[in-house]
């Protein structure tokens, strides 16, 4: 099954390579670099038997704020600032598609 061949986690691995160059471009702690990995999972049609996916994660616990933005208030104010996303996600997906 492609799904378990070395094409397959060539270009998985090339994916997360890519995430983590987008990560470094503006890493503060390290925190969401570190928790960059690829998963293998069962395929989710039909059964799942003998099908293996690759998903590229990222489980920080702020990677929906940090990939799409959030709203940030100022501790002790009213004052609140529109903090933009980093899409270092969808960058990278974008950059292993078109190879850009």
């Amino acid at each position: 099954m492609a799904g378990d061949s070395n094409a397959f986690d060539a270009i998985a691995s090339k994916v997360l390579r890519l995430a983590q160059t987008e990560a470094l471009k503006s890493v503060d702690t390290g925190a969401y670099l570190s928790h960059l990995h690829m998963k293998t999972v069962p395929g989710e049609r039909g059964t799942g038997r003998g099908v293996n996916d690759r998903l590229i994660v990222a489980d920080d616990p702020g990677a929906g704020p940090i990939e799409w933005g959030h709203i940030y208030r100022h501790p002790g104010s009213r004052r609140v600032t529109y903090v933009p996303g980093k899409h270092i996600m969808t960058n990278a997906l974008a950059r292993a598609r078109w190879g850009v």
